[in-house]
């Protein structure tokens, strides 16, 4: 069950120290804070493609879950769940699930036909949210890595 005190808001340019600070309690690698970081970040917020929400407790950002949308030309839009991070002080308190409900919400919203996650190996939580939540592991993903150097 949720918090109740959980409020889910848009993401906003002010938001990236709190971003920052929620993917560092997370455990998840975090970004140098550099002029280009951060202008990544303010158009992730921009970028009508995407969403990025927060989900906030007494005024404290807990989590926040970034999707992006693809139209397909020959088929319904694509939402793709790029991720879904909840600090580690907040995580058991129905944060995480209340993000991907509200994610789910938004990408029926635009019309998808699915939400998709490509999940790191050797990510058992993150496994078993996913299928708890229903999401079914389909197939695999080919990935190349695209060098600036060359």
């Amino acid at each position: 069950m949720p918090d109740a005190r959980v409020h889910i808001r848009r993401g906003r340019r002010t938001d990236f120290t709190a971003v920052m600070n929620v993917l560092a309690a997370s455990g998840v690698a975090v970004p140098p804070p550099d002029r280009a970081t951060l202008r990544r970040f303010r158009n992730i917020v921009a970028d009508l493609g995407t969403d990025l929400y927060l989900a906030m407790v007494d005024g404290t950002v807990a989590g926040f879950v970034h999707v992006t949308y693809a139209r397909q030309l020959t088929v319904l839009p694509q939402a793709r769940l790029d991720q879904l991070v909840v600090a580690a002080a907040f995580r058991r308190r129905g944060i995480g699930s209340a993000l991907l409900a509200f994610a789910r919400h938004r990408a029926r919203r635009r019309g998808c036909a699915d939400l998709s996650c490509a999940l790191l190996s050797g990510s058992a939580p993150a496994r078993q949210f996913l299928e708890k939540a229903g999401l079914e592991l389909t197939g695999e993903w080919f990935v190349q890595r695209l060098n600036a150097d060359g």
